[in-house]
């Protein structure tokens, strides 16, 4: 069962928030991959607030469904960190 984590209208990790960068709007994070789940959730925060982070284990398998373009899986490890695939928008 998956984890949800919101980010528009909180503070994230370190006190850090923002709002979107004007004229890019990231819908991937490949850079995030191999990084600590806290600094990829702060980053993914701060380019899209207007997003929820669903935290899933390594292994765990998602069922196709609807696409949400409010969602953006993360896959962390055992040591909380990101592993592919990348975090997505959907």
């Amino acid at each position: 069962m998956p984890t949800i984590s919101r980010c528009s209208g909180s503070t994230v990790a370190g006190g850090i928030g923002g709002s979107m960068l004007p004229g890019r709007v990231p819908t991937e994070w490949p850079e995030l991959v191999g990084r600590p789940y806290l600094l990829a959730h702060e980053v993914i925060c701060r380019e899209r607030p207007d997003v929820y982070i669903e935290e899933l284990g390594a292994a765990e398998t998602v069922p196709p469904g609807p696409r949400d373009e409010h969602r953006v899986r993360v896959f962390i490890n055992h040591f909380y960190i990101v592993v592919a695939p990348a975090p997505t928008v959907g």
